[in-house]
């Protein structure tokens, strides 16, 4: 595995021309995605919030904790290898608390006090969520959450107070953080919906006007010989096949001919995360040669807890590494936070494929005991991303797979899906950028 890094990492430099021409062309950034950052303040202990936990997979109490850290972590990175810039690709907060945004606005303004400037855009938690709450004991208790007016003051130093362009139908906005570079925050999320249906809606989509607007951003950077990259919340492309139809709303709604759209329009490469997985996935249209990347860089309060490096070597390549949260300030009973990060998620997955598999399937106590950690376990793996199943595994799979019973057929072709990851490689991957 090393030896094609290196290999691969040395053919990047000579597509750009060799290596006094590569480092110059070169730009450094770091990505981190879904944060989740719930302020302490507002509770973390008592019934309310321990049933809150019991149906999420999300380390919230230790929300703050990881930012902190991740945010030390880049600063110490910054300091040694410097970096341009850094991405936060959506649900910065737990569930758009105004007193959360402010404080990971507060975080953030570290990085740029450090000399690194950030670019965020929203999430499905963070903005008009009718679900922002305290806990109180058995309580929980509604809190001021943040219009789209009020999450772009938030965050103003952080994309929006810089921008050359900023769509007029979303939250979407358009910047050149080094120059010959043009990065767009989109905004794929249906907040406006939240107050009519009383929850956050997960899934996301593009208005015609805002779809018109970010073509228009991409060819206009193209036409003036400027590189384009972009981030949002949403997945652009499937992560794995039939993500789109087991779970829609992790995917833009319409992904094929949005997709496409984007990708005919000029652009190559996009940052994404909501998912929580650490996962790459990329797609080409045959009839002109176009194609785009989707990086989804996994949560922050989700284990293994990622987030990336990426190098630009100019048109030519990208190249990604993957790091980890490794400790924490924060009370881990004496486990390394690694192997306890591994294990909350663990413990979250079982429940909620036990409680699907019993409640949504209707499959007895024994059968939902012999299945539930196949399916936590197939989940975990594609979280960490360049997930690779066992012989075992594999076996167990296509016995589903041939078994005839249809709802087990189904919980095979779930299973083989996530166990068969899509190219490129996830954590460390050389992405050719060449049309």
């Amino acid at each position: 595995m090393l030896n094609r890094w290196l290999v691969a990492s040395m053919a990047s430099m000579m597509m750009c021309g060799g290596m006094a021409a590569s480092a110059q062309a070169s730009v450094r950034f770091a990505v981190f995605s879904d944060p989740h950052l719930f302020d302490p303040a507002l509770g973390t202990e008592g019934a309310a919030f321990e049933a809150y936990l019991a149906q999420d997979r999300k380390l919230i109490a230790e929300s703050e904790a990881l930012t902190k850290s991740v945010v030390a972590e880049l600063i110490k990175t910054h300091q040694s290898e410097p970096l341009d810039f850094i991405l936060v690709s959506g649900d910065l907060t737990k569930d758009g608390e105004r007193v959360s945004h402010e404080k990971f606005a507060g975080y953030l303004a570290q990085l740029e006090a450090a000399g690194i400037p950030v670019y965020v855009i929203p999430g499905n938690h963070d903005v008009n969520n009718p679900h922002a709450m305290a806990f109180d004991g058995a309580t929980a208790i509604p809190v001021e959450n943040v219009t789209p007016t009020q999450f772009s003051s938030v965050y103003n130093q952080f994309g929006y107070g810089e921008a050359k362009a900023i769509d007029a139908n979303s939250l979407s906005y358009a910047v050149e953080p080094v120059p010959g570079l043009v990065l767009l925050g989109l905004d794929s999320c249906k907040y406006t919906e939240n107050a009519s249906k009383g929850v956050p809606v997960t899934s996301g989509a593009y208005s015609a006007a805002t779809q018109a607007w970010i073509v228009d951003q991409i060819k206009a950077a193209r036409a003036a010989g400027k590189q384009v990259v972009a981030m949002q919340h949403h997945g652009i492309i499937e992560h794995y096949t039939g993500q789109s139809q087991a779970f829609a709303e992790y995917v833009i709604d319409d992904w094929q001919n949005v997709s496409e759209s984007l990708a005919k329009a000029g652009l190559g490469l996009m940052f994404t995360g909501h998912y929580h997985a650490n996962d790459i996935t990329e797609k080409t249209w045959a009839d002109t040669g176009d194609k785009l990347y989707d990086v989804e860089t996994g949560s922050l309060v989700t284990a293994p807890c990622p987030y990336r490096i990426v190098t630009l070597h100019g048109n030519n390549a990208a190249q990604i590494e993957t790091k980890k949260v490794q400790e924490i300030d924060y009370d881990t009973n004496g486990v390394a936070f690694p192997e306890y990060a591994e294990q909350f998620l663990y413990e979250g997955l079982m429940g909620i494929a036990q409680y699907t598999l019993k409640m949504q399937y209707g499959l007895p106590d024994a059968q939902v005991a012999a299945l539930a950690p196949l399916v936590a376990n197939a989940f975990q793996a594609h979280y960490a991303g360049d997930e690779q199943a066992d012989a075992t595994t594999k076996a167990t799979i296509n016995s589903f797979l041939t078994s005839g019973d249809p709802t087990t057929e189904y919980l095979g072709q779930t299973l083989y899906a996530l166990w068969t990851d899509l190219a490129p490689a996830d954590n460390r991957a050389l992405l050719s950028l060449d049309p």
